[in-house]
């Protein structure tokens, strides 16, 4: 899919189904769901299998490096890099299910050119985002190492456009400790806890999205920025080093103790309108207004 139309009545249809498909009783969802992977998500048999097999393992406990090759629809059936025993394959569900990664109709009335997605995690909202706008360079910040590397991998097919840093979106530049969690590779978050005082952290560069811009070019507009960084959003639209206002719209997954209405009031500070999004009861929409939006 090369997208450009907002997608206000599949996404109608799919809240449906979900609807429906939550009504029914457990080994019923559990059937509705498998039936959606094999024909929305995965493509061919051997990804379907390997989809299931990794969903069925409970206990995550890290892949010690492995991979497992999962082809995915919706990035043109291309292979994408999953670690078993991770919470990788709960990635896939979330990207390709949920798609609360995509940009609000209200991005899609222009031509996106340049998107961020902070907190990039293994790339595959990247190479979704790449995919469903050809003309757009997508820079990612993934701060954990392992994430980082296998993101370069899953985004490689469009390396033209795409581009992962090795860091973490933060207010400051400079470098922090991060709680590296085996096996929930989407759960490592950033602590005030000093590296020095807990030798048992891991470390990460950071970057402030004033800094990015810079590097994004002395004039570079945001169409829009995806913001899943696990917590730090808080400390990230509470310290606005004038960057917020060259960024046109912006989804912001909320992670406790933040609140949504906390990321409404601080996104409406910084002089977005807000909504909920209707993909995700913790993700908070950001549209400039057209009469306040950058040119």
């Amino acid at each position: 899919m090369t997208g450009g139309a907002p997608e206000r009545g599949s996404g109608a249809r799919r809240d449906r189904l979900g609807r429906i498909a939550a009504s029914l009783p457990g080994p019923l969802q559990t059937l509705a769901r498998l039936a959606f992977v094999a024909t929305r998500v995965t493509r061919g048999p051997r990804s379907f299998v390997n989809y299931v097999r990794l969903a069925r393992i409970r206990r995550h406990e890290g892949s010690d490096g492995r991979v497992v090759r999962i082809r995915l629809r919706e990035l043109d059936g291309r292979p994408m890099a999953i670690r078993p025993s991770t919470s990788d394959v709960d990635t896939i569900w979330g990207t390709f299910a949920g798609r609360y990664h995509r940009p609000p109709a209200e991005a899609l009335d222009r031509d996106l050119r340049l998107i961020w997605d902070l907190g990039a995690n293994i790339g595959l909202t990247m190479a979704d985002l790449a995919v469903r706008h050809p003309r757009a360079q997508v820079v990612g910040l993934e701060m954990d190492p392992e994430n980082a590397a296998l993101a370069r991998e899953n985004t490689a097919p469009w390396s033209d456009r795409c581009e992962v840093i090795e860091a973490a979106a933060w207010p400051s530049d400079g470098q922090l400790g991060y709680v590296q969690l085996v096996g929930a590779t989407s759960g490592h978050h950033v602590t005030a806890v000093s590296p020095e005082d807990d030798p048992g952290l891991a470390t990460a560069d950071a970057i402030s999205p004033y800094s990015l811009l810079a590097l994004c070019g002395p004039d570079a507009v945001v169409d829009y920025a995806k913001v899943d960084i696990e917590g730090a959003e808080s400390a990230l639209l509470r310290d606005n080093a004038g960057w917020a206002h060259r960024v046109r719209t912006m989804t912001v997954e909320v992670h406790a103790p933040y609140t949504v209405a906390d990321c409404e009031h601080d996104l409406g500070e910084l002089g977005f309108d807000t909504r909920v999004d209707p993909r995700h009861w913790a993700c908070v929409i950001g549209v400039r207004p057209a009469t306040d939006a950058p040119t």
